[in-house]
């Protein structure tokens, strides 16, 4: 069942990114990269840390939205091709403009979706205990 997930949220997963990628042209800078790669760091966060605590939901199902959806829809291949194609072009500025804030934009957003999960794990908790 672990793999049926996978390939299920995968394929999910796969044509979101190219719908995304195609709604947002982005020219010469990489924006719509970065930003499926940023969503993708805070819902894995969100994945990794509130959606392991629910009960009802099975460990093969949450890795299979991880590894599946999340991991087929952002890409680190497409960030170093994009990286290498503007140092190819000269555009070595815009090039570590894109590296640093794909690195630092996706700690912070992995950090807000632990912050977000952890709120929303208080929250259940608390409900659950009748607080």
């Amino acid at each position: 069942m672990y793999y049926f997930y996978i390939a299920i949220f995968g394929a999910f997963g796969a044509v979101t990114r190219y719908w995304i990628s195609s709604t947002i042209h982005s020219g010469q800078f990489p924006y719509n990269t970065l930003l499926i790669n940023l969503i993708g760091c805070f819902f894995l966060a969100v994945v990794m840390r509130y959606l392991t605590t629910l009960p009802k939901l099975s460990r093969n199902l949450v890795n299979g939205i991880g590894t599946g959806f999340i991991g087929s829809f952002t890409t680190f291949s497409a960030f170093s091709a994009e990286v290498c194609l503007m140092i190819a072009r000269g555009d070595f500025f815009p090039a570590a403009c894109y590296s640093f804030t794909s690195m630092f934009g996706g700690f912070l957003s992995a950090m807000f979706g632990f912050y977000v999960s952890s709120r929303l794990t208080r929250r259940r908790e608390r409900s659950e205990n009748g607080n």
